[in-house]
């Protein structure tokens, strides 16, 4: 009798540890879930961006965050810097619990050459920032341009390091007078002439090129649905001379 007793206890011991068990374990999930839902990110908004959308730029980052899935206190761990073509750096601002706010730098790019079939593009100081195999919309590929090797994060040294101070200023002022080039070409003399979509415009040899520009965007207005080439190597705000080959 005394043993059946001390079995009963033993059982019934054995059930109030069991209970235990399972209500502390049932305790640490109602935490996690509680924690996960009072940090969970619901929103995030990225500045910055012009090469990506939004969902591309966070893609990029391989992280979850897309799909508001990260707690905010994982996400600094998430998004160490991580290296994202034409994205010079971004930094992370906590909004609140639930809202988070990254802000973009991307490289500036002012054209492009083709080598072996790859687009190298490079900034304002001639430094290749990036290699891709598809061209960036709004980046003139440059022709003309002869070096012996190039390599990426490094100058490229060209015959001449003023075309890089050129090509700045035809880009800029391309696009303030919204004229999209698609090439930049130099022949051996160094003068510029520039392919639009359907327009080939000669500007010649110049130290500044601000006058052509200004008075081009104009005349591409009054050339729509034309084509040929314009040669403004003698143009100036004295001589408004303007010739256009059509073809």
């Amino acid at each position: 009798m005394k043993e059946q007793e001390n079995d009963y206890t033993k059982d019934k011991w054995l059930s109030v540890k069991q209970m235990l068990v399972i209500l502390g374990v049932l305790a640490l999930l109602a935490a996690g879930i509680w924690g996960y839902n009072s940090f969970r990110l619901k929103e995030i908004t990225v500045e910055g961006l012009s090469r990506y959308t939004k969902d591309e730029f966070l893609n990029k980052l391989e992280s979850d965050i897309l799909f508001g899935l990260t707690p905010v206190y994982c996400l600094q761990d998430s998004l160490t810097q991580k290296n994202i073509p034409f994205v010079e750096k971004y930094e992370i601002e906590y909004i609140d619990r639930h809202t988070a706010r990254i802000v973009v730098h991307e490289k500036r790019v002012t054209g492009c050459v083709i080598v072996m079939g790859r687009y190298m593009f490079f900034d304002k100081d001639g430094i290749v920032v990036e290699s891709a195999d598809s061209l960036l919309e709004g980046v003139p590929v440059i022709t003309g341009l002869k070096f012996d090797e190039i390599v990426l994060y490094k100058k490229l040294n060209v015959q001449k390091q003023s075309l890089f101070d050129t090509i700045l200023e035809l880009t800029r002022l391309a696009e303030q007078k919204n004229i999209i080039t698609n090439e930049i070409s130099f022949d051996p003399n160094y003068a510029v002439t520039l392919y639009l979509d359907d327009i080939t415009v000669l500007l010649g040899k110049r130290t500044s090129y601000d006058e052509q520009i200004n008075a081009l965007s104009g005349i591409l207005e009054s050339l729509q649905g034309r084509t040929g080439i314009i040669d403004m190597q003698n143009y100036s705000k004295e001589n408004g001379e303007v010739i256009l080959k059509e073809q």
